[in-house]
């Protein structure tokens, strides 16, 4: 089953444009082998991530990244079962809007309300419209 999966954590410490790289770099090398594609968007030390693939893959890969020490408070928000990839052109894009004058293409579509809910979602931790605590 194709799923979107979104959830929410924070970086133990603030990452640096080479880390966000490196960052980026190993999750494009992964998800490519998975089949699993998404958006990361990085505000300071709080992300919003959204993945898409398989529901196995995908809950094996949040399972690894809850684990992993460099984050904390890692929150599951939605799991819903899609028909299609809203993210299919990325294995991964991140995007870091710790900067409020740079925001990802798609998140200036100004039709974002007829989109997928993962892009709702997205839009509006980059308006600083939610909080993740």
């Amino acid at each position: 089953m194709l799923i979107e999966f979104i959830f929410t954590s924070h970086a133990k410490t603030p990452l640096t444009p080479e880390q966000l790289s490196t960052l980026k770099k190993s999750c494009i090398e992964y998800n490519t082998q998975h089949k699993i594609t998404g958006m990361l968007l990085y505000n300071n030390t709080k992300f919003m991530q959204v993945l898409e693939g398989d529901k196995e893959t995908i809950l094996a890969l949040f399972k690894k990244i809850k684990q992993d020490p460099r984050h904390h408070q890692v929150e599951a928000l939605i799991l819903n079962p899609i028909d299609e990839r809203n993210f299919g052109q990325w294995a991964m894009g991140i995007a870091d809007i710790s900067n409020e004058s740079i925001k990802p293409d798609f998140l200036s579509d100004p039709n974002i309300v007829n989109k997928a809910l993962s892009k709702k979602l997205l839009l509006a931790f980059s308006h600083h419209l939610i909080e993740i605590d």
